[in-house]
């Protein structure tokens, strides 16, 4: 056990909603809660609302006997962002004041964020090893030549916001029963399903410019991941485990429901332990090729991004696989959900989901690892700088 004087306070950075606690991730900020003990540390949860920008932040959240309760927002020693948008610069700043800067000015953050999916897109296209993965990907500019991309790509095309997540506001662009007719179909901002026919080019190119007003986007050639009819991914989740070293946490599958062009459970999908359901896919030796590729592939990505974006702590990397069991990288996520671990019932792994960001937290503290976060790194797998001797940390 660590000594009283070592307590460290870790602050959860999540959105702010109604409800009762008045903020999301709930239940992951309470796995870490419960762990946190174990770890020397105690957190609080501090909810970010979009008027955040011009309120102070005086309250946060702790978890105590079963519920929350609100408390005043205590001096932290580290901060854990888990908001989808970046904060505002007032928040930044208030954040900043409330940190134990022990005479250094510099940011403690747990960990850095991913830019849009268009610049980590360009970062991994170049690695030769991980272009072969990558869908063929363009950004939508004023002009959006979607007539010639579905003569290149009959099947369709597929449109995402290049800071969305959820699957909210993504489509596909196909063509209908005649050849006068197009079809877009996807999900609203409010993980809505919609369904549209239009009978002009002119109308089709009206709409996707009310789309790209709307949302920054890119566009990809539709890829068939399905399996029975429905749309299927695969989530790596890659962690930092006590001594600042990448390990892969484990993989699951997210099965999207009948009909729906995405697998992502907030549009009611289904988890499964990823193994069992490849098997079931493509057989014993297509799957052990596809599972030893994830792992490969795994093991690539996280320090090619650290080398541009700074530190991380850890990535959720969802992979799609087609009828011919070729392996597609969809997208890469600094800020992953659980939901997927949570659901598919494997106890051990779910718990190395939250116990890893705490055992990593107490390396950083332990290490004083913290001025990096926001700077390429030239070290491979690791988070320390050169000279620091690792101090394990169990249970990680």
């Amino acid at each position: 056990m660590f000594p009283t004087s070592q307590i460290k306070t870790l602050a959860i950075l999540v959105r702010a909603t109604e409800g009762s606690p008045p903020f999301t991730d709930e239940l992951f900020c309470r796995c870490l809660s419960l762990g946190s003990v174990r770890y020397a540390l105690q957190i609080i949860v501090i909810p970010i609302s979009v008027d955040a920008a011009h309120l102070p932040l005086q309250r946060g959240y702790v978890y105590h006997q079963g519920k929350w309760n609100s408390v005043p927002v205590p001096a932290v020693d580290l901060i854990m962002d888990r908001c989808l948008r970046r904060l505002p610069r007032n928040v930044r700043q208030q954040l900043q004041e409330q940190i134990r800067t022990k005479g250094s000015g510099q940011h403690r953050y747990w960990s850095a964020s991913l830019p849009g999916k268009w610049e980590v897109h360009r970062l991994l296209s170049r690695d030769p090893e991980l272009r072969s993965q990558l869908a063929p990907t363009t950004r939508i500019g004023s002009h959006i030549p979607w007539e010639s991309w579905l003569d290149r790509w009959p099947k369709g095309l597929f449109f995402k916001p290049i800071s969305g997540t959820h699957g909210k506001n993504t489509f596909r662009l196909s063509r209908g029963a005649t050849p006068s007719t197009w079809i877009a179909e996807g999900r609203n901002e409010h993980n809505e399903p919609f369904f549209f026919t239009f009978n002009h080019t002119q109308a089709v190119s009206s709409w996707l410019t009310s789309q790209q007003a709307e949302h920054k986007m890119i566009v990809q050639p539709y890829l068939e991941l399905s399996h029975q009819g429905r749309a299927f991914d695969i989530r790596a989740l890659m962690q930092k485990n006590g001594q600042g070293r990448w390990t892969l946490t484990g993989c699951m599958v997210r099965e999207g429901p009948e009909g729906s062009l995405t697998s992502n459970l907030h549009g009611g999908g289904r988890a499964y332990p990823a193994h069992a359901y490849l098997l079931q896919r493509y057989g014993k030796t297509r799957t052990e090729t596809l599972m030893k590729r994830i792992r490969q592939t795994a093991t690539l990505i996280p320090t090619l991004l650290e080398s541009r974006f700074g530190r991380l702590a850890e990535l959720g990397l969802d992979f799609g696989a087609d009828a011919e069991g070729q392996l597609w990288l969809i997208e890469v996520n600094s800020k992953p959900g659980r939901t997927s671990f949570a659901e598919a019932g494997d106890r051990r792994m779910h718990i190395l989901t939250y116990t890893r960001p705490l055992a990593y937290a107490r390396y950083l503290l332990q290490q004083h690892v913290l001025t990096d976060v926001f700077r390429p790194m030239k070290l491979s797998n690791t988070s320390s700088k050169a000279g620091l001797k690792p101090i394990p940390i169990h249970g990680g």
